[in-house]
């Protein structure tokens, strides 16, 4: 019951916050975006530096978390710049990113240069720029519902109700080796009830619109392969979470790793409809 009720309180404060940074000034999305990247890269090398894969001072993944996020989002604060000149910069800030990882991991570490580099590249690719596509979505957002807000909206029914439907009439295991407690029947909830969601969104603030129910159908499956991903991640390198500054729940990567997947998919969703 303690622990319920401990994963309650830190479910809604965390809920809230996102909620509140959607909501107001598009700086909050920024500077919340760019702290979940400094700790989302931390926890994601943490994984593998705890079977000692990974030789590379962890807490500096932090800070090239921050700083990833930062130089991929800079351009687009130019609103001048065409979308296909902003991407372009984004990218050129990003592989120059890389190439001075990769020439400080070499000084460090010579002999794990490769392997190491590449780790931090995974960690980029994974965790940043999902982040980065969704604070872009959020900038050029001038509907009538915050579209981000719609996303998050999805992932978390979907999140919910595929737990509610697992627990009440689970039975058929999804990936029973990398997630034991998955199960068809949760999948199957998860996915009704978000396209429910998608359908009353439209409903009511796009009259009759089925945008968001298709974004709906897109989204579910998309969250669950990164809830796997997750899992197979944590299995391979036998830990239970991924860190602990959610209180119930684990980590950063616990609660955003359906996300880090259903931002991309959204995204070509959304650059498709508009």
């Amino acid at each position: 019951m303690k622990t319920l009720l401990t994963r309650s309180i830190s479910g809604i404060l965390f809920v809230s916050l996102v909620v509140f940074c959607l909501l107001g000034d598009k700086g909050l999305l920024i500077a919340l975006f760019g702290l979940i990247s400094g700790i989302g890269l931390y926890e994601f090398h943490l994984l593998f530096s705890s079977k000692e894969k990974f030789n590379y001072p962890v807490l500096l993944s932090s800070l090239i978390g921050v700083i990833g996020f930062i130089v991929l989002i800079y351009p687009w604060f130019n609103l001048l710049a065409s979308d296909y000149n902003r991407f372009l910069h984004s990218g050129i800030h990003l592989l120059i990113l890389i190439i001075i990882i990769g020439f400080f991991q070499f000084i460090y570490n010579s002999k794990q240069f490769g392997s190491n580099t590449l780790l931090m590249v995974k960690g980029l690719i994974y965790v940043v720029v999902p982040l980065f596509l969704g604070a872009v979505m959020h900038f050029e957002d001038k509907s009538n519902f915050p579209i981000l807000l719609g996303l998050f909206l999805l992932v978390w029914t979907n999140d919910t109700f595929a737990y509610i439907s697992g627990n009440l009439f689970g039975k058929h295991k999804l990936i029973e080796r990398i997630s034991p407690n998955k199960t068809w029947e949760g999948f199957l909830g998860g996915f009704l009830i978000t396209i429910l969601v998608g359908y009353l969104v439209d409903f009511y603030f796009f009259k009759g619109d089925f945008y968001w129910i298709i974004a709906a159908i897109i989204v579910s499956p998309a969250a669950v392969i990164g809830d796997l991903y997750e899992s197979y991640l944590k299995r391979k390198n036998k830990v239970k979470d991924t860190g602990n500054i959610m209180p119930g729940h684990g980590g950063i990567l616990d609660r955003f790793d359906a996300m880090f997947f259903a931002i991309p998919f959204f995204y070509i969703w959304y650059i498709v409809f508009t």
